[in-house]
């Protein structure tokens, strides 16, 4: 039965994108961009996802094996936007990333949304209900401190990382792993020795935290730690390693998982204030709590592990991907998978369409994939080139 929305000044039905972190934003500028009236809902109170909130450095998926970039469009322009504000090329073992302050990756994509002016950004606020007549959507109920809002839709993106758009209006449209990827707690030093994690020292700060969770004087998935230099010579960013429940999405469940991150923080950090170089080290900054895999929606078409590993492309593509297969299995730690060098493989744009309705879409972390290609094409890069994919066909849809 079909449900009655009113569209915001008379503007008629907008593009709603449902989460404003790298493919939310990007599928906002591309939407805008084709001429669609964009609503970019974000329930935080500021945008930015996982880079800005759980404290990202090293963004992923820009770049293939020898350092040149992968895909053009929106994500390239993201990429001349970052390094003029200060972030640079790095290569990081067999890969390469782009190494940037957080909140200079957050200021770049707030500047570059509000130059947009048919996007309306309505930060701290949810998408509560969804209305759909046969075959398409044709409104959303949107939350905020200030009410509840009715908007007639030309499409519904869902970015939301776990596709809790998609599951208000059909829960089995959302796949779930009862072995779900763990998670990251990334917290900031400064006043560390600029020397502290020169080679060969780096590698004697991981081991040193391997050995401490070993004997007991750390908890045990300490030894799961990585240690990286910052922006600045004095600058350290620390990840640890967060076995995630499945009860997660529970509000007690989630104060419990904090408060052990938190916990964990405290007393690596002392541990470190041990080590050479880091007499002196402050915290200064952490992020939230990072979920790489919090569900992924039916596609048309669902990216596979086999499709990963045999470098497929399709006709329909909407990115380009080179990351390795990166899972972060809950027992054992982070495992890699690496492509061929210098190949790449490619995510169609019918992973990113919502099976069974005309107007419904998915970009990012929560496209249609199994868990371990999903492990490879939710890196930023890779998500900006969905949402530009997702963006402009969205509006397509209305036509």
């Amino acid at each position: 039965m079909a449900s009655t929305s009113h569209s915001v000044s008379g503007e008629g039905p907008a593009v709603v994108v449902c989460g404003a972190g790298a493919a939310g934003i990007s599928t906002a500028i591309a939407a805008a961009r084709a001429g669609g009236r964009v609503c970019l809902v974000e329930s935080n109170p500021s945008i930015g996802g996982t880079v800005a909130g759980a404290l990202i450095h090293t963004l992923a998926g820009f770049y293939d094996s020898s350092g040149e970039a992968l895909n053009d469009g929106i994500a390239f322009e993201l990429l001349e936007r970052l390094l003029a504000a200060g972030a640079w090329r790095r290569r990081m073992g067999r890969v390469w990333v782009l190494q940037v302050d957080p909140q200079v990756y957050q200021h770049v994509a707030q500047h570059w949304l509000a130059s947009l002016p048919n996007i309306d950004i309505q930060l701290g606020a949810r998408v509560t209900r969804v209305h759909q007549y046969g075959a398409r959507v044709r409104g959303v109920e949107i939350h905020s401190h200030e009410g509840t809002r009715q908007i007639d839709v030309r499409s519904l993106v869902d970015t939301t990382g776990g596709g809790r758009v998609v599951a208000l209006l059909e829960p089995s449209l959302v796949d779930h792993d009862d072995t779900a990827a763990a998670g990251g707690w990334v917290f900031r030093l400064r006043n560390v020795a600029p020397d502290a994690m020169a080679f060969p020292r780096g590698i004697g700060v991981v081991r040193s935290l391997r050995d401490a969770a070993a004997s007991g004087s750390l908890p045990r998935d300490c030894a799961k730690a990585w240690v990286d230099v910052g922006l600045t010579p004095d600058e350290v960013y620390v990840k640890l390693f967060v076995p995630l429940p499945p009860s997660r999405d529970r509000t007690d469940t989630l104060a419990r998982v904090v408060r052990r991150c938190e916990n964990d923080q405290s007393q690596v950090l002392a541990h470190l204030r041990t080590l050479p170089g880091f007499r002196d080290a402050t915290p200064h900054g952490e992020g939230g709590l990072g979920v790489r895999d919090d569900g992924r929606v039916r596609g048309e078409y669902q990216l596979t592990r086999d499709d990963v590993k045999a470098l497929r492309k399709f006709d329909d593509v909407a990115a380009r991907c080179a990351w390795p297969i990166e899972y972060w299995d809950r027992e054992h730690g982070v495992v890699l998978d690496y492509l061929d060098p210098g190949e790449y493989y490619e995510i169609p744009r019918r992973s990113l369409r919502v099976a069974g309705v005309d107007n419904l879409w998915a970009a990012g972390k929560c496209l249609s994939a199994d868990r371990y290609a999903q492990a490879s094409a939710r890196v930023v890069g890779a998500c900006w080139a969905m949402g530009e994919a997702a963006g402009s066909h969205a509006v397509a849809d209305g036509n």
